[in-house]
């Protein structure tokens, strides 16, 4: 009984560190080139804003960084994650129930473009970076 609750609290202690560095201690990935081209991108078709880097949770098998893009003049921000795989891509932009359509995470090629937050009242907004997010041609 004694090396089961030794074994436990090793295995507790193991778990804290790794959520701990995963959440507070890692680093945070910068925007990726493919994320600060996206952001020429929106600023070429009106959209005027900059990215910034999200702390986020995620393995790094599965998401290479996760940007938040600030719109000039407008509260609410949008995520950008470049992903390291199509599939895993894939699997991020499935739809996600309660939602409307026009605030559905889209994907586009390996980037996924998420409205956190975003409500009822910032539909048009919403649309009008979708369709410029749509628009936007992955360089080789």
């Amino acid at each position: 009984m004694r090396y089961a609750i030794i074994l436990l609290i090793i295995f507790i202690v193991i778990w804290v560190g790794q959520f701990s560095y995963t959440l507070w201690i890692r680093p945070i990935e910068q925007p990726t080139s493919e994320i600060l081209r996206l952001e020429k991108h929106f600023n070429s078709k009106k959209i005027i804003g900059h990215i910034y880097p999200v702390r986020h949770g995620y393995n790094h098998s599965r998401v290479l960084s996760v940007s938040a893009f600030k719109i000039e003049d407008y509260p609410l921000p949008f995520g950008l994650v470049d992903c390291a795989t199509e599939q895993e891509a894939i699997s991020r932009s499935s739809p996600q129930a309660g939602l409307p359509n026009e605030l559905q995470p889209v994907r586009n090629g390996k980037v996924v473009l998420d409205f956190t937050l975003w409500g009822d009242d910032t539909i048009s907004m919403a649309q009008s970076v979708k369709n410029v997010f749509m628009d936007y041609v992955h360089e080789p």
